[in-house]
């Protein structure tokens, strides 16, 4: 039965997905290709995506297109990661943090694509509170990658929460990147 609901709970977290992103999706459709493919080709670099600057340059339609290149499974596994952390230059529209909070809701979801979209949320939305719910997960890579998007905050509340959360967890690696959070040694460069 656990399972059952599973699916169903994901499907209905995919389909408001979708319905946040045709929202946004206002561009005729040869507009929007040309668009979505120059993105597409900006977040395939080699090494990193497209600096700061590039991806404020993409105008008024990009959140639209960021979304649905993040939910092509077809696409690149680091061209999808790079399109929902480029989503942080667009946190000022309400659709940008919906979506962003049930990507990261999905069950399941791919650990590089839920560690963008807490990124994302923390540096574009100031949601601290949905990053913090993830320092309690199950899994050490997603409290390790809650605890990163929190120290990358120049927030008060950001350091409150990794306090809190230094005092009842476990394991070293996100107890490491909590101290050094707290220390001030993480710096703001994405590593996606």
């Amino acid at each position: 039965m656990g399972s059952v609901t599973a699916v169903f709970e994901r499907r209905r977290i995919l389909g408001l997905m979708v319905l946040l992103s045709v929202g946004l999706l206002a561009l005729p459709a040869a507009a929007q290709q040309a668009t979505r493919g120059q993105m597409e080709r900006d977040l395939a670099g080699f090494e990193e995506g497209p600096a700061d600057a590039v991806v404020r340059t993409w105008g008024v339609e990009a959140p639209g297109a960021l979304m649905a290149i993040g939910n092509d499974a077809a696409v690149m596994p680091h061209v999808r990661q790079r399109a929902v952390f480029a989503l942080r230059h667009f946190g000022q529209r309400p659709a940008v943090g919906d979506y962003l909070r049930a990507l990261a809701q999905v069950p399941r979801q791919d650990l590089f694509l839920l560690r963008a979209a807490l990124d994302a949320l923390v540096l574009g939305c100031a949601d601290l509170a949905t990053a913090g719910t993830f320092l309690a997960d199950a899994r050490v890579e997603v409290r390790d990658g809650a605890a990163w998007a929190l120290a990358r905050s120049p927030a008060a509340g950001a350091r409150t929460l990794l306090t809190e959360r230094l005092r009842v967890e476990r394991d070293e690696t996100v107890r490491r990147t909590i101290t050094e959070a707290l220390q001030g040694a993480v710096g703001l460069r994405a590593t996606h």
